[in-house]
């Protein structure tokens, strides 16, 4: 695993913003990050769509530095309290989001 910066995530995540409204047509997206247990993390976007509060994440392992390295190269979608993980691009799992 390659750990980078949270700073350097967070980046990244900014950059792809406005690619990601213009390719899904939508008008607002943003950051996410939650601290799971240990030294579990999560990162992504979240999206309003159809008075539903999205969320796409894909898990992180943060190390006693700070830095993050991306655990599993997968994207768990949560609408409603609700998630299915196991999504292998954004694509796939916007694809799922488009059917609510």
């Amino acid at each position: 695993m390659e750990f980078v910066p949270r700073s350097v995530m967070i980046k990244e995540l900014i950059d792809t913003l406005q690619p990601i409204m213009d390719i899904y047509n939508l008008d607002q997206v943003g950051i996410f990050e939650e601290e799971g247990e240990g030294n579990q993390y999560y990162m992504g976007y979240t999206v309003n769509k159809d008075d539903h509060m999205i969320v796409l994440h894909m898990p992180f392992v943060k190390n006693e530095r700070g830095e993050l390295a991306l655990q599993k190269q997968e994207w768990t979608v949560r609408v409603n309290g609700k998630e299915q993980s196991g999504y292998h691009s954004l694509d796939e799992a916007w694809a799922d989001i488009e059917r609510i």
